[in-house]
Order: structure tokens, then C-alpha cells, then sequence
């Protein structure tokens, strides 16, 4: 097997992370067919909403939705750029955090404090991924990420994980480039992220 696409062993060197083996067919039950890279396996394409290069099932792709997005042009001036969808590259995993806003008043004289308004904080996201030769070639995916990290207003996002969580829109704060010894088109890449929620200002005269 291509030592490329052992994920498991990618993720580990590039951020620490033992990810498990997950099935992608029930115990028991053979795949339609299989593929010619050694022991993966590949389903119909009608069983997963994408399949990566290989012919392997994505587990919940993330997409950058297609739009007109802000930039800062060469002198600083706020200019528009049409982006269009960026699906992210299939070794991606996604961590989400949240804490709630709590106002708290200290009891005189007694133990604990007083939480009067609860509130919920944005969302905090971290977007690891393993670029590498898929749908784009791995300096593609980079090229396209940095282009996505460079947009200064919130991101359309899509995928399952996010809309869960009622996350429709995040904003880019960095983006941490990393490399391999030894793996060439190999990028590791990690974004954090928050989320955002659009509203509208009505002004009455």
C-alpha cells in the first residue's frame, strides 16, 4: 500500500493525533468491489455522498460554499473576488468548543455567586487537514486554502458536522502551514476558525 495515504500515521506526525480505524461496511458484509491499493476498500458511489481518489468513502466532507468574498487588494483598498466551491481535502477532521457566557454576582457573606444571564459563545473551530494528491495535487489544495484564509468578512460553510451545530457561516482567524520529512506532497495544514451568525440591521426613520 501506498505509504501516502496511511492517514493514521499522517495525522500522527503532522499534529499528535492517533486517529482509529473505522469500518466502512458493516461486519460481515462485503463492499461491492475492491480496490487495487492494497487492502482498501471501495463502495458504489450511489453509498457516500464522495469518494476520494481511491474510490474510499469521504466521512463527512466539508465544503467552502461558492460566492463574492472581500479581500484587500495590493494597496489596502477592500476589493471582491468570486470564489468557487472548494471542497476540502478528504484526510479532514474537525474539533468544535464552546463555552456559554455567564454573568455571575459574588454572594455577601455566603458561599457561591448569583448567574443571571446565560449566553452562548461562538463556536471555536479547528480544522486539521493532510493535503495531498486527490481531486487537486496537494500544492493545489494549499493554494486554494490560503486563497480561502485570505477573505476578510465570514465563509458560507456545508457539511454535516457543521450543520448539526446550527453553523452555517465561520471566519478564518489563522492558518498554520506545516511539513514532512521525508513525504513529499504532503502538506499538513490546520485552521482555526470561528463561527458566525449573519443579521441584519433595520433602520427606521
Amino acid at each position: 500500500m501506498d505509504n501516502r495515504y496511511n492517514i493514521s500515521q499522517l495525522f500522527k506526525l503532522a499534529f499528535g493525533v492517533n486517529l482509529p480505524v473505522y469500518l466502512t461496511v458493516p461486519i460481515g458484509k462485503e463492499p461491492a468491489r475492491t480496490a487495487e491499493y492494497g487492502s482498501i476498500r471501495t463502495v458504489e458511489r450511489e453509498e457516500a455522498m464522495r469518494l476520494s481518489k481511491l474510490g474510499t468513502p469521504i466521512v463527512f466532507p466539508v465544503k467552502f460554499t461558492a460566492g463574492s468574498y472581500k479581500y484587500y487588494d495590493y494597496q489596502s483598498k477592500i476589493v471582491e473576488k468570486q470564489l468557487h466551491d472548494f471542497w476540502l481535502p478528504p484526510a479532514t477532521m474537525v474539533d468544535f468548543s464552546r463555552v456559554k457566557n455567564i454573568s455571575r454576582t459574588d454572594v455577601i457573606g455566603g458561599n457561591g455567586t448569583v448567574k443571571e444571564i446565560y449566553g452562548f459563545d461562538d463556536w471555536q473551530i479547528r480544522i486539521r487537514t493532510v493535503c495531498h494528491n486527490d481531486e487537486l495535487s496537494a500544492r493545489e489544495y494549499e493554494k486554494r486554502l490560503i486563497e480561502w484564509s485570505e477573505v476578510i468578512q465570514s465563509i458560507s460553510v456545508e457539511g454535516d458536522l457543521f450543520g448539526w451545530k446550527n453553523i452555517h457561516n465561520l471566519v478564518i482567524e489563522s492558518i498554520d502551514i506545516r511539513s514532512l520529512e521525508g513525504t513529499p506532497n504532503i502538506i499538513p495544514i490546520e485552521l482555526n476558525c470561528i463561527s458566525d451568525e449573519p443579521f441584519e440591521l433595520i433602520y427606521r426613520l
